[in-house]
């Protein structure tokens, strides 16, 4: 097992989309970062309400329209492109690994990707541009406690998002495919948070991860809600693997 995430790492560190989206990602990020910390460019996040408002442009980042486009990209370039004609799943299967082995060291080292490029590079940004220009002193206890919650829950939803559109790239196996699924599957659970919708609908989407995305950055939760929001990021995650690992393991690899 060890041996197949090192081989995955190994990929993903020589995926031109990853390091693509790595120098987009920081430029934009320290771009946004510097125009709302110099007060060029006005927004509001619950960022504010704790003090931080310098750190207003980290909720770009936190945007399901938004970090879908990321994600998205980069599974479709680094997980749908191994059905090709290249074959890199069926030489790996052929190879005598377990197919739920090597979904997990996919999925393992997707994540992380996905993770550096979309939470650990604007926070990271955001840290260093507000220290630079003389603003450190807003990194109190009280904040970095609340950047802490926030953004570790945040980052629990997060992982199970990389489930679903990893399970959508195992289904579709080619890439455009994959992002146009993921993009359209954001925009749908972005119509049921505002449109008008039937009780039950509205009980679902409460309890999944798409609404948590809001109510990790809260700026006061109660234990009963953070236990809440790390138990439907764990569910989440644990249904999605579950349904990944058994079509992959049913699905047929020309």
């Amino acid at each position: 097992m060890s041996n197949l995430i090192k081989a995955e790492l190994f990929k993903l560190l020589r995926n031109k989309t990853f390091w693509v989206l790595i120098v987009t990602i920081t430029g934009l990020s320290a771009l946004l970062h510097y125009l709302v910390i110099i007060e060029w460019w006005h927004m509001t996040s619950p960022f504010s309400e704790v003090g931080l408002k310098e750190f207003n442009a980290l909720g770009v980042f936190t945007i399901p329209l938004f970090f879908n486009l990321i994600v998205s990209s980069l599974v479709g370039f680094f997980i749908s492109i191994e059905f090709l004609p290249t074959r890199v799943i069926k030489n790996q299967i052929i190879s005598g690994r377990k197919r739920s082995q090597i979904f997990i060291a996919k999925f393992l080292v997707f994540s992380l990707g996905s993770i550096i490029v979309t939470i650990l590079i604007p926070l990271l940004t955001a840290v260093f541009e507000v220290i630079l220009l003389g603003h450190g002193d807003i990194l109190s206890l009280p904040a970095l406690q609340y950047l802490g919650r926030a953004l570790g829950l945040f980052t629990l939803q997060f992982i199970a998002y990389t489930a679903i559109t990893m399970l959508i790239a195992i289904i579709t196996e080619d890439s455009g495919k994959t992002i146009i699924f993921s993009i359209a599957l954001t925009i749908i659970m972005f119509a049921i948070e505002k449109l008008p919708k039937s009780q039950f609908i509205t009980t679902v989407y409460v309890n999944s991860i798409f609404n948590q995305f809001n109510e990790v950055f809260k700026v006061t939760m109660t234990n009963g809600e953070i236990i809440t929001s790390i138990l439907i990021a764990l569910m989440t995650l644990i249904i999605i693997a579950v349904c990944g690992i058994i079509i992959f393991n049913r699905k047929e690899i020309k």
